[in-house]
């Protein structure tokens, strides 16, 4: 007997009542792939033969998600669950969706369009498997293959190749050797799709399980020198011979980001040339300025290392390399501070040598940003507004001169982070002329 957790219990109800209604209807996809792999359940998907206006007269509330392609959204008991029509596929003329599609009433022909066969298996309420393209056996033997000619599904959405990289990177799968030989064929296809698509399935990879695995099938497939835009990153045109040293520590990183800024710092990218490649691959600027920043700090650190440190970290006083570790800081930002230390803690475990201060930063680094008084302006025991009370002047450019003044004194250590320690050190500055 199958075990069903919460969610697979709503989602029973919906298979029950389109039973009841006089129609068939099974979980598919996704959902049964990592459910015979004992993964966590985080959606289902339903196929059914009921037609899509039949599907919204059943369920009390149910949103229009794709009537045009008949897929349905049924809401049961706040949990959504995508019902879509048995259906067949043709005229792909984008490359990446169908201009037609025909309802029928076969579950198999309708497994028969889906991608590859891990994903063309159906399950029905009492946990049996439909499976007419051997999906189970290729799951159990480690194998990634289209469901039917692989040429076929790749004209029909280009998009399927880069889905053939995150599915045998996340699972840990060889590809077929036809399914392998049909990408390197029609990689040129990818230019048809959008760069957010590109990006998201590259995300999705590098959040999987087996990122490296990844990375060396986009290296030996070539598919990043296909995108709809040019991407100006090294490894566009690197083969996996050439590929950085370092490139297996994405496997030990737990934060997706962690795995991009990892991947961008091995090449040495300069953070301007990342934030080009971030917009052209449709990053948010959230995440794009994170990532920047962290490559600000290796910049930084590196120059320091290599500038006012040129010989070994035992030769140089703690405080030095504290006191240049603590203003990059200020100036990047904690968080960015923290990833920098995480990844080349990653690097360093790895025995990936770096700047030659690095090794200190890694047993030191946290510690100082925690023993820090004040990291940013508003952790600063001051406000504007007491620097003007005080100084009885108007407000102008001298008040932001002074606060960011205070609190590098305050960073490190110089003066209290303690107000009237603070507006004492502001009075001093004014005399010396150093906020005017």
């Amino acid at each position: 007997m199958t075990e069903w957790n919460k969610l697979e219990q709503k989602g029973l109800t919906v298979l029950e009542a389109l039973e009841a209604a006089g129609h068939e209807a099974f979980f598919v996809g996704g959902y049964v792939r990592d459910k015979l792999l004992g993964k966590p359940v985080k959606d289902i998907d339903i196929a059914t033969s009921a037609l899509p206006d039949e599907v919204v007269g059943l369920f009390k509330k149910t949103i229009p998600t794709g009537l045009k392609h008949g897929t349905v959204t049924v809401m049961q008991e706040g949990e959504p669950f995508e019902v879509t029509t048995y259906r067949t596929e043709s005229g792909y003329e984008d490359f990446r969706r169908p201009s037609e599609v025909q309802f029928i009433s076969e579950l198999e022909e309708d497994l028969r369009r889906r991608d590859f066969t891990i994903n063309a298996m159906a399950m029905d309420r009492h946990g049996l498997i439909r499976d007419p393209f051997g999906g189970r056996d290729d799951l159990q033997r480690g194998v990634l293959r289209c469901v039917g000619q692989a040429e076929d599904r790749f004209q029909e959405d280009a998009l399927r190749m880069m889905r053939c990289v995150r599915f045998a990177s996340t699972y840990a799968l060889q590809v077929d050797p036809a399914t392998w030989e049909a990408v390197l064929l029609r990689k040129e296809l990818l230019r048809h799709v959008a760069m957010e698509r590109v990006r998201v399935e590259l995300d999705r990879m590098l959040a999987g399980g087996h990122p490296y695995r990844g990375i060396k099938l986009l290296l030996d497939s070539g598919l990043l020198t296909c995108t709809k835009e040019a991407l100006n990153w090294t490894y566009t045109g690197m083969t996996e011979e050439e590929a950085p040293a370092g490139l297996s520590v994405l496997d030990r990183l737990e934060a997706p980001l962690h795995r991009w800024m990892l991947l961008m710092l091995l090449v040495s990218l300069d953070p301007d040339e990342a934030r080009q490649l971030m917009r052209g691959l449709t990053f948010s600027v959230k995440d794009m300025e994170r990532i920047a920043k962290v490559l600000e700090i290796s910049r930084w650190v590196r120059a320091h290392c290599e500038a006012e440190w040129p010989h070994t970290v035992e030769e140089v006083p703690a405080c030095s390399l504290e006191d240049a570790w603590k203003l990059a800081v200020l100036r990047y930002g904690k968080e960015a501070g923290l990833d920098w230390l995480s990844i080349e803690e990653g690097l360093h475990s790895e025995g990936i040598g770096r700047a030659s201060c690095v090794p200190e930063l890694l047993r030191h680094g946290a510690g100082w940003l925690q023993a820090m008084p004040a990291a940013g302006l508003k952790e600063l025991a001051l406000a504007g507004q007491d620097l003007i009370r005080q100084a009885g002047r108007p407000a102008g450019p001298w008040v932001s001169r002074t606060m960011a003044a205070l609190l590098k004194l305050a960073a490190l250590g110089r003066v209290a982070n303690v107000q009237a320690d603070l507006l004492a050190c502001a009075a001093e500055l004014e005399k010396e002329g150093g906020t005017q």
